[in-house]
């Protein structure tokens, strides 16, 4: 399939995995295979601090906030990881 410069849509000349739009003269780069995976990490990280955060604004005292909390600190572990594998990947 021929890869086609993200920017102004012209065929590229080659399969590199780097190289430059000889139209635009922008450096095209493969997507991140990492960027969906991070992408839902951060909003289930997000979503899980939000209800254990509201829940004790709202005045719930309940051994399930202990336990959202702990899915959301593991979450956020989870989420290192992915984001050094997001970033690795550049």
């Amino acid at each position: 399939m021929l890869r086609r410069c993200p920017y102004c849509h012209t065929p590229l000349p080659s399969e590199d995995s780097e190289q430059e739009c000889p139209t635009c003269r922008n450096i095209v780069r493969p997507p991140n295979p990492h960027a969906k995976r991070f992408a839902w990490m951060a909003l289930i990280t997000a979503v899980l601090y939000f209800i254990a955060m509201f829940s004790m604004i709202a005045g719930d005292t309940g051994w399930w906030i202990g336990v959202i909390f702990g899915v959301a600190t593991l979450s956020g572990i989870y989420l290192m990881v992915t984001m050094y594998h997001f970033f690795k990947a550049g």
